[in-house]
């Protein structure tokens, strides 16, 4: 399993940006497992995972690791192809730059949802363990350089701490964007 897969179709960001296909990769992400076992952790049938498991070796975000026979059919097991997707920034460049554009608004579409269910369950707990925050940031190249740099470091960290998880673990969001702001004439 290569450490990072970097995103160079649109239809892959799209893949990325449906909940379910992604928690389909999460889950085989943990660990190679077949079908059946990825959709008993979720919650769902496995007839109704079988067309997203499809589409996902279909865009190439899972593989067939090992095929067995079982009462005269095959049993697949799948895992992610990488630990962790990124979209490469070739993607919002050229013909196809207004098609990027949606898929990225699918993308942060899923993340809003996610957060907005997020915001109206914490309403009801007395210590919500959530933060929403968009800040902007002022330095030097080089010291801007160095942030996302350290964010990068930062976040290979947390997905090599999730190694292990424990039976009793709990589920958490992020949407992490890092961009340059882009001033316009006035």
């Amino acid at each position: 399993m290569k450490k990072t897969l970097y995103i160079k179709k649109i239809e892959q960001v799209r893949l990325l940006s449906d909940p379910l296909k992604l928690q389909l990769i999460q889950a085989f992400a943990e660990g190679e497992k077949p079908a059946k076992e990825a959709a008993e952790s979720l919650g769902e049938s496995l007839t109704k995972l079988y067309r997203h498991v499809d589409a996902l070796l279909e865009g190439e975000l899972i593989e067939i690791t090992r095929e067995t026979p079982k009462r005269g059919s095959l049993e697949r097991t799948f895992r992610a192809v990488a630990e962790r997707f990124e979209v490469d920034q070739s993607l919002f460049s050229g013909e196809d730059e207004s098609e990027s554009m949606n898929a990225v608004r699918d993308l942060l579409r899923v993340g809003e949802n996610e957060i907005l269910q997020a915001l109206a369950h914490v309403a009801d707990q007395d210590d919500p363990a959530m933060t929403v925050m968009r800040t902007r940031v002022k330095g030097s190249p080089k010291q801007l350089e160095r942030l996302h740099k350290s964010l990068q470091d930062w976040f290979e960290q947390v997905q090599a701490d999730q190694e292990e998880i424990p039976e009793d673990y709990e589920e958490a969001g992020m949407m992490i964007a890092f961009y340059p702001i882009v001033r316009t004439a006035k």
